[in-house]
């Protein structure tokens, strides 16, 4: 797309998020804790949540839900998806389009999107947040990261389909905002692949080094042209005596020489830039990776640890729940034989007077007073 195009289309994006992607995703789409300074925090609550999303371990359980539908030989995997989170934006021209819509305009043109796409993939909307507290208009959403045979989304949530899926959606509410422009049609136009491509870390670490080559080989071709002229120059150099019209020609080789070793000087000082420059990403990028990896470790442990504190709480509570239990049907057993015993005695309807006295006194204190069942 040329720099000065604005687009008015939609687009859609998708990801496979494993738990902890999951968990920092939904703290960001929630707005729970520091928040990048690009979010205004004075409009925070213009944000809003369409549909709620579900908690790590809600999203997580699902998720293993539906994988045992394949009948899986093994567990499911620390780093496996559990979600499959995607974001909705437009382009620069279509963002003011849509926010001429109301609220709650907007918020049906985000669900109908999000519940079409379930729909095409057979599976299920799970949240939908509503961001207005950012420079441009967006929601996040969230679906089961497999269809509702088990089968992952990460094998057929892709390709070209969402976008289409978007716009035939957002016809219906914005009829000025378009589908984006495919890839083929965008290459074919020679657009820049950096406007083109959402480049991830790996994509960039396999596109430095042909973008570097490629520079390589347009120096070579520049030299090539240099040593072509040097050699039409040497030739009428080596005359000893040069006619009219071989003279004129040449000072015109001399000149289209030194424009050419111009050229070239400025192409191999681009590649010298572009060689250094892509060291550093390079370097950038490999620090940025350890650093991610870094965390993601620590998250996963810490969830691991999380994880084992709540199978012992749940353990802990079962146990409680299984004494009290036995608690209760020991004070049954016992009332019963209270209340057998009195009623030999003649004094049964006098006991249960009372016993319902303090029932009701024990009602009037609240759930915390003794148990005289």
């Amino acid at each position: 797309m040329p720099d000065n195009e604005q687009s008015k289309a939609i687009s859609i994006r998708v990801k496979h998020a494993h738990r902890s992607r999951y968990k920092n995703q939904r703290r960001h789409d929630l707005r729970i804790g520091h928040q990048p300074s690009y979010v205004d925090g004075d409009r925070v609550d213009l944000n809003r949540v369409v549909v709620d999303l579900p908690l790590p371990a809600q999203i997580t359980q699902r998720a293993k839900e539906l994988r045992k539908r394949t009948n899986p030989n093994r567990a499911m995997r620390a780093d496996a998806a559990i979600a499959t989170i995607g974001i909705i934006t437009f382009g620069h021209a279509a963002q003011p389009i849509f926010e001429a819509l109301t609220h709650e305009q907007q918020d049906a043109a985000y669900l109908e999107v999000a519940e079409r796409i379930a729909e095409e993939y057979d599976t299920t909307l799970r949240g939908l947040v509503v961001h207005a507290d950012e420079t441009a208009p967006h929601a996040h959403v969230v679906w089961d990261c497999r269809d509702h045979n088990g089968v992952p989304m990460s094998h057929v949530m892709k390709g070209s389909r969402l976008q289409d899926i978007a716009a035939d959606v957002i016809a219906k509410h914005a009829p000025d905002i378009v589908r984006g422009i495919r890839k083929s049609a965008r290459i074919a136009r020679g657009d820049n692949p950096s406007q083109i491509y959402n480049r991830s870390v790996q994509q960039l670490h396999q596109d430095l080094p042909l973008e570097v080559a490629a520079k390589e080989y347009e120096l070579e071709s520049l030299n090539d042209r240099v040593d072509e002229m040097q050699a039409r120059v040497s030739k009428l150099e080596a005359k000893e005596v040069l006619n009219e019209k071989e003279a004129k020609r040449l000072t015109t080789y001399r000149n289209r020489l030194a424009a050419r070793v111009k050229e070239y000087n400025e192409a191999k000082a681009a590649l010298e830039a572009k060689e250094y420059k892509a060291r550093q990403q390079d370097a950038a990028l490999r620090i940025k990776e350890r650093v991610l990896d870094i965390a993601e470790d620590q998250l996963d442990g810490r969830e691991d640890n999380q994880d084992r504190r709540d199978g012992e709480l749940q353990l802990r509570e079962e146990e409680v729940t299984r004494r009290e239990t036995i608690l209760d049907k020991i004070t049954d057993d016992i009332s019963k034989m209270i209340s057998d015993i009195a009623d030999r005695l003649g004094v049964g309807k006098s006991l249960r007077a009372i016993r319902d006295r303090l029932k009701s006194a024990r009602n009037e204190l609240g759930d915390d007073g003794p148990s005289f069942e």
